[in-house]
Order: structure tokens, then sequence, then C-alpha cells
């Protein structure tokens, strides 16, 4: 079954270069911004990007998930100072609510095709798997080919991948997916919630209903690096867009709660398989749910664990 998979994949990636995408000499050098015209999708995808000054082709390159309300832009420009400070090449693609529709399109991945506006909002499994070109994790992997093919000239084979917040629960739910992505490690920030890794709870709060997620794709999730990161500080429970529900609610009261509660169990589930485990649990004092209050840890992370 992983081997169908990944084949799929594969077709999803480009293979050659097309004239909608032609090779530039390089981005300019700064903030910017660029079309990936995905023939997969028949879309045009927008890409936020910062070059630092001192770009050469072996400068990290660090793709970031954009949050609930698709500001791709802002999250840009909250990297803008720290890429050019610490030598990273931001790539930031926009998830359009018209391709990538509510909380099953975006925060899900887009593995499940929802029939409706009820089910676009991510509450319930769903039965009809959409085809792995159409989920946002295999899109992630184009824009890098992409950027490696027509952008600027990079000798990196991975990247680094950052969520926050919504752009978190896609993170770690890439990281379930992919099994044979680029990523070289991902850097989950403040996930209001999880896909648990366990076949008893059913989709989208475990991996119950989904037949690829077994025990040998499990094995091969434990042993991604991943950072999982939660503000100290962010804590609160009311007026805040964090998922209320009996299943959340299982995996704690906060974010900070649920993360530790995600490690812990991912642990163990790690243990009983008698396989590698390769996950970090960081909780940073003082944070909130702000985006550019994670924004400066992660970026110095990234640049030490590249060089």
């Amino acid at each position: 079954m992983r081997i169908l998979w990944f084949a799929l994949m594969v077709l999803c990636l480009p293979l050659s270069p097309v004239a909608a995408n032609e090779r530039v000499a390089s981005l300019e050098a700064g903030a910017g911004r660029y079309v990936f015209e995905d023939l997969a999708t028949r879309q045009e995808v927008g890409v936020y990007y910062y070059q630092p000054s001192n770009y050469t082709p072996d400068t990290p390159i660090v793709l970031i998930l954009h949050g609930l309300r698709r500001n791709a832009k802002e999250y840009r420009d909250n990297w803008a100072e720290l890429a050019e400070r610490e030598g990273l090449m931001v790539l930031v693609p926009r998830f359009s609510t018209q391709a990538y529709p509510g909380g099953n399109g975006f925060n899900l991945g887009n593995v499940f095709k929802a029939g409706s506006a009820e089910q676009a909002r991510g509450f319930t499994q769903l039965e009809e798997m959409n085809p792995p070109d159409q989920w946002v994790f295999t899109l992630v992997e184009r824009v890098f080919a992409d950027f490696r093919a027509h952008r600027s000239h990079s000798d990196r084979e991975t990247y680094y991948l950052y969520g926050h917040g919504a752009g978190a629960q896609v993170a770690h739910r890439f990281a379930m997916f992919m099994p044979e992505s680029n990523v070289e490690e991902i850097i989950v920030g403040a996930a209001g919630w999880y896909t648990m890794p366990d076949e008893t709870i059913a989709w989208p709060y475990g991996t119950g209903g989904v037949p690829m997620l077994n025990a040998t794709a499990l094995e091969d999730f434990f042993s991604q690096p991943m950072l999982l990161l939660a503000g100290g500080a962010d804590t609160a429970t009311l007026h805040t867009v964090m998922r209320q529900t009996p299943e959340t609610n299982a995996q704690g009261e906060t974010r900070v709660d649920r993360t530790r509660h995600y490690f812990e169990f991912g642990e163990r589930q790690a243990r009983s398989l008698n396989t590698t485990f390769n996950w970090r649990h960081w909780v940073l004092p003082g944070v909130t749910h702000s985006p550019s209050q994670m924004t400066p840890f992660a970026a110095r992370y990234i640049a030490s664990r590249a060089r």
C-alpha cells in the first residue's frame, strides 16, 4: 500500500521545466512574490518569499505554512528580518479558500473529499479520499521542487517545514502522510489539537478509517525528526478558535496540555512498536499564541540545525 501511494505522489511532482514556470536567473534579494502554476491542480499559487542578501546555493530553505487566516504575506513579513540575519531562504505559499476550503481543505490537508459546507468544516469522518495530488502536503513538495528547478539555483535537496496554529496542524499531518518527502525536519508551533496516531479513534481525531496509516506508516512517522513547540503562556480556553469537542478535550485543556499529551502518547506508541522516536517537545516560557513571538525561536533553531 505504501509503495502504491508513494508512486502516486511521485507522479504529482513536476518532471521537467514547463513554459509557465520557466527558470529565471535568480529571484531578487529581499521580499517578493511569484506565482507557481501548479499543473497537478491547475491553479495559480502565490508564493511569498524572502531571499537573504547573502544567498548561495547552500542557503537552507524553509517552507512556512500560514495560519487560519491564510495570511501568507504577513507570515513572510514576520520572518523577513530573521531570514536576513540567520541566512534562510523563506517560502510561504498561500493556500486559497477556493482550492482548499475550510478546516478539511487546509488544516486536515484536503485528504478527504468534502461534499458540503458542513463537511468542509472538518468535524466529521468522510468516506472518499482525494487523489494525493489534491492534498495540501503534495503541493508543499511541488513548491519546493519548483523553487529548485525554476527560481533560484539551490544545491539543497531537503527543506525545513514550519507551521504555526492551523499551519502546525497541517505540519504534523504532513509527517503522517508523507513518509518519503524531502523534509529535513518539521517544526510544529502551537497546534490547537492533533490527529492522534491511534487507530481506535476515528479520523480526524485519530487514524481510524485511514487504511494507509497502518503500523508500518506509523514507524516512519515516529522516525521523522519533528519538534513540537508550545508557548508557556498559550493557555487561553475561552474566546479562542481552539477546537472544543469531546475528542479534542480528551487531549487536554490548553495547547500546552495537548502538545504534551500528543508527544507522550507518540513516545509510548513508538516504544510499543519498538521503533525509533525522533520527536522533541519544548515549551517556550512567556510565549502566547502569537506567530511573531514564536518565529524568532524557530528561525534560530532552524539555522542552528541546518549548519
